[in-house]
């Protein structure tokens, strides 16, 4: 008799949750006007893309996961909203950078790499070799040593693991 009940339970919580409505999705204008409004102020605050990050009293160069994971975000609102200043700040800060890293080509920390994603991005839309070969190297580099262990903090995961995927 208890199975019985049980089993009636299950099956009418699984009822309910089939008449539960999913949630609306935003509105695809409003949602890019928000977006760009952000960025935008993004852009205006700092626009000297060259200027060091400032986390936890701790400057740091800008071209780390600190902005790395900004240009990220910048690089997918250009691939749905394409505005020429947005490309020109993405490769201006490359650039500045030499399209490269904090620690240079034998860093293993992908706070350092984070940087590649963009690069491989801004590659895509103008494949000049130059952009990646620094990314090229590093992650030769990563791939051809016998050490496995770097990724181990969870935020890594997202830093470091496109590059591959993207590369």
């Amino acid at each position: 008799m208890m199975k019985k009940k049980l089993i009636l339970s299950f099956f009418l919580a699984a009822l309910g949750f089939g008449v539960v409505k999913a949630q609306d999705l935003p509105d695809k204008k409003e949602t890019l006007k928000t977006v760009t409004k952000v960025n935008d102020y993004f852009m205006k605050k700092y626009a000297d893309y060259r200027t060091p990050s400032f986390v936890k009293n701790v400057t740091r160069p800008s071209n780390i996961w600190t902005r790395g994971v900004y240009y990220e975000g910048l690089m997918a609102l250009y691939s749905v909203y394409p505005r020429d200043d947005y490309y020109k700040y993405a490769v201006d800060w490359s650039n500045y950078h030499e399209w490269g890293f904090r620690n240079g080509t034998t860093t293993r920390n992908a706070d350092d790499y984070c940087a590649s994603q963009t690069y491989i991005d801004l590659y895509n839309i103008c494949p000049d070799p130059e952009r990646i070969r620094k990314v090229k190297a590093n992650i030769d580099m990563l791939v051809n040593t016998p050490q496995v262990n770097d990724w181990w903090w969870i935020d890594a995961i997202q830093m470091g693991m496109p590059v591959f995927a993207k590369l």
